[in-house]
């Protein structure tokens, strides 16, 4: 008998010595996942910069920012999840918003990658500087660092791009970015989106109108800067493929404008300009883009459509339409009526 009680108490002493440390493990994951689900204490959003991949100086920054009141659960679970996958706190810029929770917030400073993300819509038609200055407004990003990959070298090379920049390659639509992304990873989603768009049949419809990809890049811009209604893209663009075809000048107000840097309303002085993308003074297509044109510009530039117009001129009522003319004679009168138009609009 003596013997049983023995092994009854060795079993009863066993189980309690399991099940104590069971039981707290299991009070520690019911209390770890309550505290995960619970959100910062934050009123408001607030930015803040790690500057070092500790962790207790990361935990201790957010104590001081007011984004966390309770730092030693935040630490004490931070150095486990960090000791346990070799993980340290991610150097850079972050938005805190008020709505995130604390597991959100430990997933954020160990990735790196913002839970904060944006929707940013490029419109057609748009210019590397204007790119810049909305991911700066929308992103919080450096509008110069921007521009300056934009021009680099070693980018262009990369994806053999003829022009001194990227102005024409990044495509034009709406983009979810995070918040204080690499302004290198939204420069390379641009392009990659754009360069999705240029299949087999794309570079076959180029090379039969005998123009190379930066050629129709800088074509479809100066459609996409022209055309209001999308119709007239197709006869927009065989307007001016009839004029290089007869070795005519474009005559491209926008190109001025951009070697001008304004949109302006356009004074012959201004068509005397010394700049390759004076359009009215040099023949064929200026050195590059003059924006980043939509993809239904770059169709209707590989694509252009048939006929025997040479000139065109706005139509002058407020529709965006255009009148289109075989002759200059023709033309002439289209422009006349257009100032007529124009002065009865301002009276």
């Amino acid at each position: 008998m003596a013997k049983r009680s023995y092994k009854k108490k060795s079993t009863y002493k066993w189980s309690v010595f399991v099940s104590i440390p069971l039981l707290v493990i299991v009070v520690l994951m019911i209390y770890s996942a309550w505290f995960f689900a619970q959100t910062v204490v934050l009123k408001k959003t607030i930015d803040i910069t790690i500057q070092d991949n500790s962790i207790s100086n990361t935990v201790q920054l957010l104590e001081q920012k007011g984004i966390i009141d309770s730092p030693f659960p935040i630490l004490l679970i931070a150095e486990l999840y960090g000791t346990w996958l070799n993980k340290q706190c991610v150097i850079g810029e972050y938005r805190i918003l008020p709505t995130l929770t604390h597991g959100q917030l430990l997933k954020l400073i160990f990735s790196g990658k913002q839970s904060y993300t944006v929707n940013v819509s490029f419109p057609e038609g748009i210019q590397l500087k204007k790119i810049a200055s909305m991911c700066a407004q929308q992103l919080g990003i450096d509008s110069a660092e921007f521009i300056e990959l934009t021009h680099k070298d070693s980018l262009l090379k990369h994806h053999q791009i003829k022009g001194n920049s990227l102005e024409g390659y990044l495509m034009p639509d709406t983009y979810n970015f995070y918040w204080k992304q690499n302004p290198h990873e939204i420069i390379s989603k641009l392009l990659a989106v754009q360069l999705s768009f240029w299949n087999e049949t794309c570079f076959e419809k180029a090379q039969k109108q005998s123009l190379s990809k930066h050629q129709i890049l800088t074509l479809a811009s100066i459609i996409e800067a022209e055309a209001i209604v999308d119709e007239e893209r197709p006869i927009i663009s065989g307007v001016y493929h009839n004029r290089l075809k007869k070795g005519m000048n474009l005559a491209a107000d926008p190109t001025v404008q951009y070697a001008l840097g304004k949109s302006k309303r356009l004074l012959y002085s201004d068509l005397k300009i010394d700049n390759p993308y004076n359009t009215y003074r040099f023949s064929g297509l200026p050195p590059g883009p003059i924006n980043c044109p939509s993809r239904k510009s770059i169709q209707a530039a590989i694509q252009p459509s048939k006929h025997n117009y040479y000139f065109f001129v706005a139509l002058g009522d407020g529709s965006g339409k255009h009148v289109f003319s075989e002759t200059a004679i023709q033309h002439m009168k289209a422009v006349q009526s257009y100032r007529k138009q124009r002065q009865l609009n301002n009276q």
